[in-house]
C-alpha cells in the first residue's frame, strides 16, 4: 500500500503495526507503547480505563468448538517489531479469562469424549506466579492443542482504521488504497497452529485462565528492515468479519481436565 513498516529510513515516518489490546481492569502503561498517545501530554505513564472484550464459546454438531472474540472497548499498542526476532516467537494472539470460567467450561463440556494424548508443560515462573498449559502430542509441545481454523483482522476496528487513515496522510499514500488492503490473517492448510490452554497459578490460587494462539510451521523468509529474516507462517492475508479460533471439542475438554488434575482439583 506504500507503508514502510516499522518506519521509513528515508523520511523517518514511523508506521508500527497496531496491536488490539483490552483489559477488564484499569492498567498502567507507558505512553510510548500506545498508538495515539502523541495526542496526550503529561506523564510517561498513562492509566487506562476498564475495557470490554468477550469470548463466545460455540459447540457445533461436528465435534468442533469455536471461540469468537468481540472487542467493545479497547486500545491500540505498538508492536515491538524489532525487539524480538520472528524466528523466536510462536504466540501472536492471547486471551485471559476469569478463574470461574474453568469450572463453567468443564461443566458445559462434561460428557464429551475425552482425548487421552494430552500432557502438561510450563511457560515458566515470573516471581511467585507460575503458568502451566496442556498440549497434545510431541509435535504440538510448543503450541498446545491443534487449531483447525482461525481468522483475526484489523479492518473492522475503528481505532485501527483511523490509525491507517492518519498514516496515509503522513506517508503520502492515497486513502483509497485502504479499501483494497487485506488486513487479516486466516489459517492456511499447511500452517501448523495450536492453542495453549492453561492457567496462571499464584500462591495456591488460579489467577486467570489463559488461551494463547500460536504457529510454528512452515518457516518462511520475510523481508525485514535490515534484510531477510527467517520467520514462521501466520497464515494467509485475507478479509473477514468475525475473529475466531476453532479446535476439536474433545481436545479442549481433555486439556481442561489435564490442567485441573495437575492442580489437584479433580
Amino acid at each position: 500500500a506504500g507503508f514502510k513498516v516499522p518506519y521509513d529510513k528515508n523520511s523517518g515516518v514511523k508506521t508500527p503495526i497496531p496491536v488490539i489490546s483490552a483489559f477488564s481492569h484499569g492498567k498502567e502503561i507507558r505512553a510510548r507503547n500506545l498508538l495515539g498517545s502523541e495526542n496526550h501530554s503529561g506523564n510517561d505513564i498513562m492509566v487506562l480505563p476498564e475495557e470490554d472484550a468477550f469470548l463466545k464459546v460455540l459447540l457445533n454438531g461436528g465435534g468442533y468448538l469455536s471461540f469468537q472474540v468481540e472487542f467493545r472497548n479497547y486500545h491500540l499498542e505498538k508492536m515491538g517489531f524489532t525487539s524480538v526476532p520472528p524466528r523466536m516467537w510462536n504466540t501472536w494472539a492471547s486471551f485471559s479469562i476469569a478463574p470461574s470460567a474453568l469450572e463453567e467450561l468443564m461443566e458445559k463440556l462434561r460428557g464429551l469424549e475425552e482425548e487421552n494424548n494430552i500432557y502438561i508443560d510450563s511457560l515458566g515462573r515470573r516471581g511467585r506466579e507460575i503458568e502451566i498449559y496442556a498440549y497434545k502430542g510431541r509435535k504440538y509441545r510448543e503450541l498446545g492443542i491443534p487449531v483447525y481454523s482461525y481468522y483475526f483482522g484489523l479492518k473492522n476496528f475503528k481505532l485501527a482504521w483511523r490509525y491507517f487513515e492518519e498514516k496515509c496522510h503522513e506517508n503520502g499514500v492515497e486513502r483509497e488504497r485502504l479499501n483494497f488492503l487485506k488486513l487479516g490473517l486466516r489459517k492456511n492448510k499447511e500452517t501448523r497452529a495450536g492453542l495453549k490452554v492453561g492457567v496462571s497459578w499464584f500462591e495456591g490460587q488460579i489467577r486467570r485462565v489463559i488461551l494463547r494462539l500460536g504457529t510454528n510451521y512452515p518457516r518462511i523468509k520475510i523481508q525485514g528492515l535490515y534484510g531477510e529474516l527467517w520467520g514462521k507462517s501466520r497464515g494467509k492475508l485475507d478479509t473477514g468479519e468475525t475473529q475466531f479460533i476453532t479446535v476439536k471439542a474433545s481436545d479442549f475438554y481433555g486439556a481442561l481436565k489435564k490442567v485441573n488434575k495437575t492442580l489437584g482439583r479433580e
